[in-house]
């Protein structure tokens, strides 16, 4: 398995429509599943030719990504810019 490089999280969240797009981040076994707020901001095919994105799965009303390392490596990365993020716009309105 290889590991996630630097910029994995935020070139993910930027394919996905940004972070203000991401309503919910969970995971499962096997994959990332987003909740989007506008689906169609999400470049379904950019975001599979990462070369951490094995493969990309639309059902249940989420976006579903299997990575090439382990999934809760890849959840606390992602996580952890989109809490980065929410701080920044937290400072910036205060």
């Amino acid at each position: 398995m290889s590991s996630l490089g630097a910029d994995f999280a935020p070139r993910l969240l930027r394919l996905v429509g940004g972070t203000a797009n991401v309503s919910e981040l969970t995971h499962c076994m096997a994959r990332l599943r987003f909740v989007l707020h506008d689906d169609t901001l999400a470049d379904d095919r950019a975001i599979e030719a990462l070369p951490e994105v094995v493969l990309v799965v639309r059902q249940s009303g989420q976006l579903q990504l299997v990575v090439t390392v382990p999934v809760t490596v890849a959840h606390a990365e992602v996580l952890q810019h989109l809490a980065g993020d929410s701080a920044e716009k937290e400072e910036e309105t205060e």
